[in-house]
């Protein structure tokens, strides 16, 4: 029996993950196909890349593997994103789930806690492809939380760190923001308020943004919502030292609550050479031939490195038979072969980035219009998901509560009250501390 209740939380927290994906959707006949050499069998895929030439992309790769796989038919299914939580709860309850789901980390959890996820193929799956040749924290952010396989099969990821202006910064004697104390001086020179320029923009807003871009400061000090037996932990001296260090930097963005909208805006104009975002800024970064080339990518570290970012990975059902299982998993290798792969990645150059080392220093990967623009920052960025860091994992465990802290804001709205409105870290740690208590009962 399905668990209604984490249904109900998943269609809600399905509605703020980070993603530039949007819409339309076909519907598909799941039945298997016969001919006269014998049984055939089809499989249906759901995926997100609901853009015209992403689905055109996805046919021909699809029209190979049938050729190369004679007998075996893949029906692609594109469905908008904000729509797919709901066409997968209403698919498990009529017990008509897919062979394949291309989903992000809320649903490949949701379909592992209601188990019907394969997380033993996807992990023998992994094995075959090369577990070594995985960055270690896209491995981390999809083991199940029971140690027992993966979550699913990691395609591509996109992660988030510090965009700045090389020239700028050389122009200063400024050093690679990655430290602490190289970001809050980079910060405090840069800033230049009354002729409209800023230091750096990070998220001070009420949303995930403002969690996501707080959380690589707070991971980089060893500073976790949870310790490593579950116990709240957001009121350990590593949480205030980071909100302290944070509210610091916040004093040199520009006024009022920023989210990822104005990063992105203050970034392309100029205003403010240093910025946090995820890699989906490539493509607007690119249509500016002259910044994007004078741009670097930095990730935050003070006692490791801490990137943030999202996973998306294949998910394989554990509720079809064991030809659509077989048929699934040569799909999913077929995908991540060198050449098929990279013309899937290319589908989003920058914001779909390989979650295999050896793809991401491929020239072939990187003889892209898009990434040639940025030379050799564009083989960096991809090794960002190396450092991986999430609230919701600690030690290669998921917590999968997080979700629930994340959807109603809890973090966010600390730092908010922190930043703009002058509540002490002490203060917003133990208000926090108090919501999430409430949240876990």
């Amino acid at each position: 029996m399905f668990n209604k209740k984490k249904i109900c939380a998943f269609l809600s927290l399905s509605l703020f993950s980070l993603s530039i994906l949007s819409a339309c959707s076909q519907e598909g006949d799941q039945s298997n196909a016969k001919n006269g050499n014998g049984k055939d069998v089809t499989i249906q895929y759901w995926h997100a890349n609901v853009e015209e030439e992403r689905v055109q992309l996805l046919k021909e790769l699809i029209q190979k593997f049938e050729k190369q796989n004679p007998g075996i038919h893949v029906q692609q299914v594109p469905v908008p994103e904000e729509d797919l939580p709901n066409k997968i709860s209403a698919a498990m309850g009529a017990n008509q789930l897919p062979a394949i789901i291309e989903s992000g980390i809320e649903q490949t959890l949701l379909l592992s806690e209601e188990g019907v996820s394969d997380t033993k193929l996807h992990e023998e799956i992994i094995n075959e492809i090369g577990k070594d040749d995985f960055f270690r924290g896209v491995l981390d952010t999809t083991k199940s939380p029971d140690g027992n396989g993966y979550l699913g099969v990691p395609i591509y990821g996109w992660v988030q760190g510090i965009w700045y202006n090389k020239r700028l910064f050389e122009e200063k004697g400024l050093e690679a923001p990655t430290t602490w104390e190289n970001i809050l001086k980079a910060a405090k020179t840069f800033y230049d308020p009354a002729n409209k320029k800023y230091g750096i923009v990070i998220g001070t807003q009420k949303d995930q943004f403002t969690e996501q871009t707080f959380s690589q400061f707070a991971l980089s000090n060893n500073a976790a919502i949870f310790d490593e037996k579950g116990k709240i932990n957001v009121d350990s001296p590593e949480m205030k030292e980071s909100l302290n260090f944070y509210k610091e930097l916040a004093k040199y963005t520009p006024e009022g609550a920023e989210s990822w909208r104005e990063a992105k805006e203050m970034y392309l104009s100029e205003r403010a050479p240093m910025v946090m975002y995820s890699t989906y800024i490539m493509g607007d970064l690119s249509q500016n031939t002259q910044l994007a080339q004078s741009t670097g990518f930095a990730i935050p570290e003070k006692k490791k490195k801490a990137s943030f970012g999202q996973i998306t990975s294949f998910v394989i059902t554990n509720t079809i038979s064991e030809d659509e299982r077989n048929a699934a998993k040569r799909f999913t290798k077929f995908l991540m072969e060198k050449e098929n792969y990279i013309k899937f990645l290319h589908m989003s150059p920058g914001g779909q980035n390989p979650t295999r080392k050896s793809i991401a220093q491929d020239p072939e990967y990187l003889n892209n219009e898009v990434l040639k623009t940025f030379g050799e920052v564009a083989s960096q960025i991809p090794f960002g998901l190396e450092n991986l860091q999430r609230f919701d994992v600690v030690n290669g465990k998921i917590y999968p509560e997080m979700s629930d802290i994340s959807a109603q804001f809890i973090i966010s709205e600390g730092i908010y009250n922190m930043t703009e409105h002058g509540i002490q870290p002490d203060e917003v740690t133990k208000t926090v501390k108090e919501k999430i208590e409430k949240v876990m009962k």
